[in-house]
């Protein structure tokens, strides 16, 4: 036992003392100290050598060299790694600026010690590749309906697992998905696959985890609605939409197929290259054609065509006006072009409805024709007629019609006949007196002119120095001097030809004297200074026409007609005479007036005028009033509260009129006859004599007025001049255009009232409904303290309460309301009984 005791011993005390001998050898040390530096590549790595000696100042030939014992230099350019000496103690620092894949290996620093003993130290650096996204785009686009792999292809030393997660739920490879080195595969990729997928990168050996979200869109390819042929107009704007649907919506492009031609490059056309829609500025005739839509995106494309139809309004290009001799057949052709071949007709410009295609059923000689072509786009339309007469002669219209517009154009037949005096041969004679010259007039009618010529006593007038002649047609005016010699008050004949035939017209040269004697004269009114004749002038038969009648007049003291007074009136005028002196006697005679002059004075009448009297009676002015309309005649007026009195001046018999006097009164009808109310008489209104006009107010509505109407001077006041007017209805009032507006300042208060009234009715019943508080509830409250004291009443008492619609007992409500009646100007109250015999 105790030899093994010492044993032990010794090999313990053996071991310290080689252990003291080996810790105090020369040696070098690498910091960091580890066997094995592990470092990313890319990465920056320092690796420092220290010598561990007693005396550090005996080292030498301190240095580093690479996997291939090659010694690193301290060339700090290079991209290798390089060596830097410490400044404040000894030792060696080894930099690697970027750590690469080939730089892995064992590094050895060594050194001698007293320059006897040799020293190294050995580490070996080991790189690894870090998690990198090699092609593993943030956004990725599958085409909706194929296959397709979200890329995710990592890089790692050593190599990573690779796991996919969709909304929080790992992906695991099934029919669809199937997970490979390079991604995921999505086998018929649908709509429900967009979202955020998440490819995640884990290093098992260095527990080194990286994420990458991927945002997946599913792009589905363009699809086109089918277009339909469309027709558009010629020089006006037009467009057509080409529409779709696709993810992300595509882009849209325009093809004319028949050039090739991409119409964005062109000016008039403009294509919305994001919505499809291509708009023409000014359809031409040539964009009749197919043109193809293509929308685009990064899915796919798709295209569709359509036929445009230029519609093109009717053009007429030919209408050519026709001249024909009377009784021939003409034709009258209108030539029209448009898309589709426009339908032609004609109108005759004087007649309302334009013929029809064929034979015309008022005028078999007229028939319609048309004939078209339509690939040309052109319609011939004709109008023929046989046995043209002058009644075919005018402007005639050609129509050119198709679906999208009419056009018009007119055009003229010219209807050549021979010379007539229709229109001219019932002229009167032409008169002359005092040797003033006769013009006698000639007008032919034909077509081509005619050309005339002047006879006398079957004789070519040629021109002399009693006949001139101004201009031979179609107008030829003969210039007669007769000097007062009979020879030349005759007949003398025109002569009109042209190459259609002749005619001849007779015109009477004539010579002209004053007129008769006034045939009667007699008196038809009088007053105190006015009188009125009814004349009856000469006959005119054979002579020129009257003009005026002239009378002259003076007091029976005078005697010399050269000093009267006259006075002219035209023919059927009133013939009066006015401001003569009253009890005056006078003396009248009268003459007739023509061309030539005054006739002789004659039909003398002596009359002595009345005394002075109060006026005539005024004349009221009534639009339907007539002379012969019956006492039982009644105006209406055209409002509810006035009417406008107006009346003719009377005759003031001598004394000047200085006013009118007007009374009104209500009148009714009873058992067919008329009864004017005394009680319901105006005071009597005095108008100025300046006025023939008076308004009267305040009528009250649908009521029948008698109206009284004389006037008055110094001596006294005329009989009455009387009418009736009712007035009209209520509210329906007409408005003249001088009264302002049919709602009174009244009327406008008593609505704003109202409104107050109805918004403070409006808040009580919300206070009712809400709170019970109010007008309203306290009315009902009230209510109910009534019925809780029925039991104290009599049943006499309860009775008005009664609302059974079988009880006949009358209600009596002794409470009195007010009406309100607005007449078109002013607002009237007056109380109304409600109740016990009222009508409400």
């Amino acid at each position: 036992m105790r030899s093994t005791t010492f044993l032990l011993c010794l090999a313990t005390l053996t071991f310290a003392t080689l252990t003291a001998k080996a810790d105090d050898q020369p040696k070098l040390e690498i910091l960091p100290k580890s066997s094995v530096i592990t470092k990313a590549i890319g990465l920056s790595l320092a690796l420092t050598c220290k010598p561990n000696v007693q005396n550090p100042s005996l080292i030498t030939q301190l240095e580093w060299r690479d996997p291939k014992n090659r010694k690193i230099d301290t060339n700090t350019d290079s991209s290798s790694p390089y060596v830097q000496q410490l400044t404040s103690e000894p030792g060696a620092v080894l930099i690697f600026t970027k750590l690469t894949e080939d730089q892995a290996g064992d590094y050895t620093c060594s050194a001698k010690y007293a320059n006897t003993e040799a020293i190294e130290a050995t580490i070996k650096v080991d790189t690894i590749i870090d998690i990198t996204w090699v092609d593993a785009p943030e956004s990725q686009f599958p085409v909706l309906g194929k296959d397709y792999r979200i890329r995710c292809e990592v890089q790692a030393k050593p190599a990573p697992i690779v796991e996919w997660v969709r909304n929080k739920v790992a992906i695991i490879s099934s029919d669809r998905y199937v997970t490979d080195n390079k991604g995921l595969l999505i086998k018929n990729v649908r709509e429900s696959d967009d979202g955020l997928y998440t490819c995640r990168a884990v290093v098992v050996s260095t527990g080194n985890v990286k994420e990458r979200n991927i945002k997946v869109e599913v792009q589905v390819p363009p699809q086109l609605n089918e277009l339909k042929e469309i027709s558009i107009i010629e020089g006006e704007q037009a467009s057509v939409q080409c529409s779709g649907s696709g993810k992300p919506p595509p882009e849209y492009t325009w093809i004319k197929e028949k050039t090739r031609e991409n119409l964005a490059t062109t000016d008039r056309f403009d294509v919305k290259k994001n919505t499809g829609l291509l708009i023409i500025n000014k359809v031409e005739y040539n964009d009749n054609s197919v043109y193809k839509c293509i929308a685009e995106n990064q899915a796919g494309r798709a295209e569709t065509t359509v036929k445009i139809n230029v519609l093109i309004k009717p053009k007429i290009f030919e209408f050519i006006n026709i001249t024909s001799p009377i009784d021939t057949e003409t034709k009258i052709i209108c030539k029209a072009f448009g898309r589709p071949t426009p339908r032609v007709s004609f109108r005759k410009l004087s007649l309302k409805d334009a013929y029809t295609i064929g034979p015309q059923k008022e005028d078999k000689r007229i028939v319609v024709e048309q004939s078209n072509d339509p690939a040309k786009g052109e319609t011939y339309g004709i109008l023929s007629i046989s046995r043209v007469n002058r009644t075919d002669d005018g402007l005639y219209e050609c129509i050119a019609e198709n679906e999208v517009d009419a056009a018009y154009k007119n055009g003229h037949i010219t209807v050549e006949f021979p010379p007539t005096f229709e229109k001219t041969k019932h002229y009167p004679p032409v008169w002359t007196w005092d040797n003033r010259p006769g013009n006698l007039s000639c007008i032919a009618e034909s077509i081509p002119n005619a050309t005339i010529i002047w006879r006398l006593g079957g004789v070519e007038i040629q021109n002399s120095p009693n006949m001139k002649i101004i201009n031979n047609g179609p107008q030829s005016n003969l210039i007669v001097s007769a000097y007062s010699e009979k020879k030349f008050f005759t007949k003398y004949e025109c002569i009109a030809k042209n190459r259609l035939g002749d005619a001849t017209h007779f015109i009477e040269l004539k010579q002209a004297v004053v007129p008769g004697n006034i045939q009667q004269v007699t008196r038809a009114d009088l007053t105190a200074t006015t009188v009125k004749f009814n004349i009856v002038g000469p006959p005119v038969l054979h002579g020129l026409p009257l003009r005026a009648i002239i009378v002259q007049y003076q007091t029976e003291r005078e005697r010399i007609w050269d000093t009267a007074m006259n006075r002219t009136w035209s023919i059927d005028a009133p013939y009066i005479v006015e401001n003569l002196v009253p009890q005056e006697t006078y003396t009248f005679r009268f003459a007739a007036k023509n061309d030539v002059g005054i006739g002789h004075f004659g039909a003398q009448e002596l009359i002595t005028m009345p005394r002075r009297s109060v006026p005539a009676e005024p004349k009221i002015l009534v639009s339907n009033l007539h002379e012969n309309s019956t006492r039982d005649f009644v105006a209406n007026s055209p409002y509810a509260d006035h009417f406008e009195l107006r009346w003719n001046v009377p005759s003031d018999n001598g004394d000047p009129i200085d006013s009118y006097l007007i009374k009104y009164c209500v009148s009714h009808r009873v058992n067919g006859e008329w009864r004017d109310s005394t009680a319901e008489c105006s005071t009597e209104i005095t108008q100025s004599f300046e006025y023939t006009h008076y308004e009267l107010n305040q009528l009250s509505a649908d009521t029948t007025y008698k109206i009284e109407l004389r006037a008055h001077n110094a001596i006294g006041t005329s009989s009455p001049a009387e009418i009736r007017v009712k007035t009209a209805r209520g509210l329906d009032t007409a408005i003249s255009n001088h009264e302002g507006p049919a709602i009174s300042s009244a009327m406008i208060i008593g609505i704003v009232v109202g409104a107050v009234l109805l918004i403070l009715i409006v808040v009580d019943i919300t206070c009712f409904c809400v709170n019970r508080a109010g007008i309203i509830a306290m009315l009902c409250y009230r209510s109910k303290s009534v019925d809780e004291e029925d039991p104290k009443l009599g049943s006499e008492e309860k009775e008005p309460l009664n609302t059974n619609q079988n009880s006949t007992q009358p209600i009596n409500y002794e409470k009195r309301n007010i009406s309100v009646e607005f007449d078109g100007k002013q607002v009237h109250t007056k109380p109304v009984e409600i109740g016990r015999h009222s009508a409400v």
